[in-house]
């Protein structure tokens, strides 16, 4: 959202010798000459000559452009990339047995979401749903995620990335041990370091004390942005919390709406 607004400030600033440069380098590869202005004094005969000449940097500009539209298109190719590796991350946490937590799973559980996403969102570990289904938030936590993504930050699903610091599913849903966040930790920030996000979400403690590497109680943290070399980190409650105690959800809101402020600032 920042970017674009650099962009269209950058591109307002290209002068007339950015132009000039850009029609010698054009000459230079082709071996024609562009004609930038006429001479209003020019005879009759100047004028057809140049107009010829015009006529030939026409041509060689249709060329131009036509051989730019056979390129492909950069965003794609970094997207396909990204999804490439996130994809390789994946299939590592699949089969990941760094710690005991593998031996009583049903499916380890991979980041899941848009690879050029602007907010990723961390939670703590699968519940029983997601090492089901192998896809994180997608139980009872999971819709009240998507309900404060779509209704507060108007966004979808496929615009975000969804992860956990911890795979998979620890027994009775029970907080993941420092051994098992450990083992696991380095999966989210080498995905974090592929998808290159400007804010993640921390929800719930958990998340937070792993991510900052701070051992604060979720009400001192909660609701504060906190800023880090690669990214911002934003910390709130885990919806399973707020299921759990549906007075919250309010406040639930609230943060989300000061996620909302962060990207329109």
């Amino acid at each position: 959202m920042g970017d674009e607004k650099k962009t269209e400030k950058a591109g307002s600033q290209i002068n007339f010798d950015d132009v000039l440069n850009f029609i010698e380098f054009i000459e230079e590869c082709y071996g024609e000459q562009f004609i930038i202005k006429e001479d209003k004094n020019n005879t009759g005969e100047e004028k057809e000559r140049r107009n010829d000449n015009k006529n030939k940097s026409a041509g060689i500009f249709e060329k131009i452009m036509d051989e730019v539209s056979k390129l492909p298109d950069p965003y794609h190719i970094i997207r396909e990339e990204k999804q490439r590796m996130l994809k390789d991350i994946a299939e590592r946490i699949k089969v990941c047995k760094k710690c005991e937590l593998w031996k009583s799973r049903t499916n380890a559980v991979p980041g899941d979401g848009n690879p050029n996403a602007q907010i990723v969102f961390v939670g703590e570990a699968p519940g029983y749903e997601e090492d089901k289904r192998g896809k994180p938030f997608v139980g009872k936590s999971g819709k009240l995620l998507m309900k404060m993504i779509q209704d507060v930050l108007g966004l979808r699903r496929e615009d975000v990335f969804i992860t956990n610091i911890v795979r998979c599913r620890p027994p009775e849903n029970r907080t993941p041990e420092k051994e098992e966040v450990s083992a696991c930790l380095n999966y989210l920030f080498e995905e974090l370091s592929v998808i290159r996000p400007r804010l993640v979400v921390a929800l719930g403690a958990p998340a937070a004390k792993a991510i900052l590497g701070k051992d604060e109680k979720i009400s001192e943290m909660r609701g504060k942005f906190y800023t880090r070399p690669e990214f911002t980190v934003f910390v709130t409650f885990h919806p399973a919390f707020v299921v759990r105690n549906p007075s919250y959800t309010e406040t639930l809101e609230n943060d989300f709406k000061k996620i909302k402020e962060f990207f329109e600032s």
